[in-house]
């Protein structure tokens, strides 16, 4: 069989400007079946009865919010699916819901009232029905859009229009579910939050308030930790990561990234409960302290292998933060493989070339099974991940990244590239590179649902009341436990580097 050689099928011809907006045009080979030639049946040609034909095809580089609603469908009434998805996933950024869902209800109450009614009647019943399709994936991918209790005006407005405009019910259905699992979903929250006040501690107990972080199995420990981080990351709204919302730019919009709040507030307390389980007794003797400092360790190991990054980057910012990190006296305690193995898990999160070691990790790893990635020079890391394979004990596993390392990207490219271009175009081709890295995102949180953790409700309550130091505290009881000195003279002993406590996801 003979191919010819595969050829560019896209080619950049230029730049088109309407009023409202500026497309990119490319000109794209398609082949198509041409009846008029017959195929020889003794040639081995099986492709000579196609030809190709040039089509132009435009993409919206920046426009009105008027132009990019109008852009959701192609040029033919049909949903443009890629642009669909772009569209919805950071849209927030420059419109509302309320803004986006009421354009698109006017231009169907047009075409409906004949208004603008296409001269091609065929073109005009696509686009309705185009239109109702993009409500439904709308509705179906971004329910929290409408989730605005107690009204739920958007919704409401769907479902008035739904009533009045589309014979099919469908729509309506889809919109009175939505609305019925909304009211649910409240209902169950007020249980949930009652049901959190409960997790206060009553009594000492084997999980109690007074017990010490070395009473807890280590994997039990981890998994416990990997169990809380996996179900807020799986609740994190990817365009709360957005540059504009995260960095609080927009101050009109007020505190929007919520569940991205709720997932930094956890890893900052595991950040402080590292320090504050070092530091909280300054009479405890130097060997225990060097112990608690070992625990959380070997729970950052476990954390690895349950690839965590997350309260595994969590921990390691505490053992490094200066509190901890200059206690001299108590790091020469701590075994110096345990020092070694510490070391190797800090350069999975190096600030070399962009944390590119942590990005590798979750290229390989963010939808694999398991662990079994590591350093050449991991020697510590490489006999965990054996040991895994050699004992036949591999689990399959979800993936939960450190965020931080999104938020860091969408906030350099917020702040490198222009919201506006032209007379004021909103800059789609901005929400574009926004979304690359809100689609990595999305992928993980799918791969976090690998997880088969039960929770322990005991080790919750124990965690949320564990007694936390301030920043202010934590430095006077580690300065009380060792003064000043000059600083580590076994550099073995020494963590890698000192990130700040609880900046780690700005």
């Amino acid at each position: 069989m003979k191919f010819a050689q595969q050829q560019p099928t896209w080619r950049y011809w230029g730049e088109e400007k309407t009023e409202g907006a500026i497309y990119t045009v490319y000109l794209k080979k398609v082949r198509y079946f041409n009846p008029n030639k017959s195929i020889n049946n003794d040639s081995d040609d099986e492709i000579a009865h196609l030809e190709w034909e040039t089509v132009r095809v435009r993409m919206i580089k920046a426009g009105t919010l008027d132009k990019l609603v109008e852009s959701l469908a192609t040029d033919t009434g049909e949903l443009e699916s890629s642009y669909v998805n772009v569209f919805l996933a950071t849209y927030r950024s420059f419109a509302s819901t309320e803004q986006v869902l009421s354009l698109l209800l006017d231009r169907y109450k047009r075409l409906d009232n004949k208004q603008d009614q296409p001269k091609d009647g065929d073109f005009g019943e696509q686009l309705r029905k185009t239109i109702r399709l993009m409500l439904t994936v709308w509705l179906d991918t971004y329910p929290d859009d409408f989730k605005d209790p107690p009204k739920y005006a958007c919704l409401q407005q769907m479902l008035d229009f739904a009533t009045d405009h589309i014979a099919d019910n469908e729509l309506q259905l889809r919109i009175r579910h939505k609305f019925e699992k909304f009211v649910k979903e409240e209902e169950k929250a007020v249980i949930c939050c009652d049901l959190k006040d409960d997790l206060k501690c009553k009594s000492p107990s084997p999980h109690g308030c007074q017990s010490s972080i070395l009473d807890h199995p280590t994997d039990t420990f981890a998994e416990q930790l990997t169990y809380i981080d996996s179900e807020l990351f799986k609740k994190v709204s990817p365009h709360h990561c957005l540059g504009s919302v995260w960095s609080r730019r927009d101050k009109s919009k007020g505190s929007a990234a919520t569940s991205v709040v709720v997932t930094v507030n956890q890893f900052n307390a595991v950040s402080y409960r590292v320090l504050s389980s070092i530091l909280m007794d300054p009479d405890m003797k130097i060997n225990v302290r060097a112990k608690v400092i070992t625990k959380w360790i070997d729970i950052a190991q476990k954390l690895r292998v349950l690839k965590n990054f997350s309260s595994l980057k969590a921990i390691i910012s505490g053992l490094q933060s200066n509190p901890v990190y200059r206690l001299r006296k108590t790091w020469l305690v701590v075994p110096r493989e345990k020092v070694e193995l510490f070391n190797e898990l800090a350069r999975i999160f190096s600030e070399e070339n962009n944390q590119m070691t942590c990005r590798e990790l979750l290229m390989k790893e963010g939808t694999a099974k398991v662990a079994a990635n590591v350093g050449e020079n991991d020697r510590h890391l490489q006999k965990v991940i054996q040991r895994q394979f050699t004992n036949g004990m591999m689990t399959i596993q979800g993936t939960i990244p450190y965020l931080g390392t999104f938020l860091t990207d969408l906030t350099m490219i917020d702040t490198a590239i222009s919201d506006t271009i032209g007379d004021g175009l909103i800059n789609f081709d901005k929400k574009r590179k926004e979304f690359e890295v809100l689609a990595q995102i999305k992928l993980l949180q799918l791969a976090a649902n690998g997880y088969n953790i039960k929770p322990d409700v005991a080790f919750q309550r124990w965690f949320e009341n564990f007694p936390v130091l301030d920043d202010k505290e934590s430095h006077d009881i580690s300065c009380q436990i060792e003064p000043q000195t000059t600083g580590f003279s076994t550099k073995e002993r020494k963590p890698v580097s000192k990130p700040e406590i609880g900046r780690a996801h700005v």
